[in-house]
């Protein structure tokens, strides 16, 4: 979802040259530096209404001088809390000049068949507004107004929760052993054995090993996650609306 996001709101701007950077996986090359005519779409997923530690950790590594940067957060139908705001910060010290922000809503991590959670998002009218965004903060570039964005958030932080150390199940009679959950886990937490093997202290629960199952093996089983996802299907029913700000 964040990555549909991204990308539609890249394709607001005409005639210009875009790259794409993944830090999914800790592993991948990343730009350490920006140039200070570079503008650049920071695409992140909200966990409990903040910025992912790992996210974090992964963009400390890299240096704006004076870039131009639009901060898109993407949640799933809760709220976005103070995500934003933590990650404009966290911008700024890093040498970027945050000049529109967005918050968008995606399929929930934690959504499952049982309990689905915004599972038609991003529709096709939400990636049409994100294209569209893209054009505004074109404009706004060549008028040369440049001022900081200003978002909704509040300071200090919402309090990161606990979590508890559940994680996907593996139906191991179901599984084939592809690897491409241990492909897409941004922590290296999983392990293809005889059993398909995931680390509780990594574990994000970010389920993206269940989003890419080819063969649905992988599955949110625990009673505890399963918890989570019911309360959240019964509680955000009502579709929320994306969020810009310029």
């Amino acid at each position: 979802g964040t990555e549909n996001i991204v990308q539609k709101i890249s394709q607001g701007f005409q005639n210009i040259s875009i790259e794409k950077y993944n830090i999914t996986k800790s592993n991948d090359s990343l730009r350490t530096e920006f140039k200070e005519n570079e503008l650049i779409i920071f695409g992140f997923p909200v966990y409990g209404g903040r910025v992912p530690k790992v996210v974090l950790e992964r963009l400390n590594l890299i240096k704006g001088n004076n870039s131009l940067a639009v901060l898109i957060a993407v949640y799933g139908n809760r709220h976005y809390d103070d995500a934003l705001l933590e990650m404009e910060s966290f911008i700024s010290k890093v040498g970027f000049k945050p000049i529109g922000a967005g918050a968008f809503i995606s399929k929930h991590s934690y959504s499952t068949n049982q309990y689905p959670i915004a599972v038609d998002r991003p529709n096709e009218d939400d990636l049409e507004r994100a294209k569209n965004f893209g054009k505004e903060i074109n404009e706004k570039i060549k008028t040369d107004n440049l001022n900081n964005v200003q978002v909704p958030g509040n300071f200090p932080y919402k309090v990161r929760g606990v979590g508890n150390i559940a994680t996907p199940s593996t139906v191991e009679e179901l599984c084939i052993k592809c690897g491409k959950c241990k492909e897409v886990c941004p922590v290296n937490a999983i392990e293809i054995n005889n059993l398909v093997e995931t680390n509780q202290e990594l574990c994000l629960k970010c389920m993206a090993c269940v989003q890419v199952c080819p063969v649905d093996a992988r599955l949110i089983l625990d009673d505890r996650l399963l918890s989570i996802s019911k309360k959240l299907s019964l509680l955000y029913t009502k579709p929320r609306k994306i969020e810009l700000f310029i």
